[in-house]
């Protein structure tokens, strides 16, 4: 199982890297395809990842856990623009950046599935919950791989990329295996503080960059378009 839930967080990662690679030629609309990501984002943090952190540990924890993300994104993203003008950044080291952000924050949101997989009991539900982990990267795929492909990023790097995200579910696997850490006040505090580093980048990373260069109802529109995708694939997986 621990191998298998590698495999299968892996493999989503993957697909959607694929999807955005397909969509790489269209790099010249950045402003759509970074509105668009960022409603992919708000889909599903509103419509599954929040609302899961809620019903796991209460609405404190959680509300505590996002800011706590907000926080150390603040710092990270200080640290990071030590002895740099932000208006001299290449887009380039921007892509970068808001890559290795993303990366982190999708591998500490993978650890409690791997909990969750070694404590599961039953064999109809450890399959649904591996087909979850596969179609549940998908779209973080293609969220992730974004940044990274605009970046020039290549194929062999692209697979370690996804292997390195997926390290969590398997090491949540081997911990839960013999510890019992599938508490819900851990679960929730490790989702919550994902969704405020998320959160963050998102909107000072990807959406705030592009609304210098377009209108605000534009990207309105294309983020709620984006919204809209995650939504009905949420809904159909």
């Amino acid at each position: 199982m621990l191998l298998f839930g590698f495999l299968y967080s892996s493999l989503g990662f993957l697909i959607g890297g694929a999807i955005a690679w397909l969509f790489k030629e269209f790099k010249e609309k950045i402003s759509i395809i970074n509105a668009v990501c960022a409603g992919l984002i708000f889909g599903l943090i509103s419509i599954e990842i929040f609302p899961k952190a809620i019903e796991l540990g209460g609405w404190f924890i959680t509300i505590v856990g996002v800011t706590i993300g907000m926080i150390i994104f603040e710092l990270l993203h200080k640290v990071s623009q030590h002895n740099q003008m932000n208006r001299n950044i290449s887009k380039e080291r921007i892509y970068n950046r808001v890559g290795l952000l993303l990366i982190l924050s999708f591998s500490i949101h993978n650890f409690p599935m791997g909990i969750t997989l070694a404590t599961s009991q039953e064999y109809d539900f450890t399959i649904s919950l591996l087909q979850t982990i596969l179609f549940h990267n998908i779209p973080e795929g293609i969220i992730l791989y974004t940044p990274l492909i605009m970046m020039g990023i290549n194929f062999l790097n692209g697979i370690l990329i996804s292997f390195f995200v997926s390290v969590p579910v398997a090491l949540g696997f081997f911990i839960g295996s013999f510890v019992d850490l599938n508490h819900p006040f851990i679960s929730t505090s490790l989702i919550s503080f994902t969704v405020g580093i998320i959160l963050m980048v998102t909107v000072s990373e990807i959406l705030l960059p592009v609304m210098e260069k377009s209108t605000l109802h534009r990207i309105l529109i294309y983020t709620l378009i984006g919204i809209g995708i995650m939504g009905i694939y949420l809904k159909l997986f």
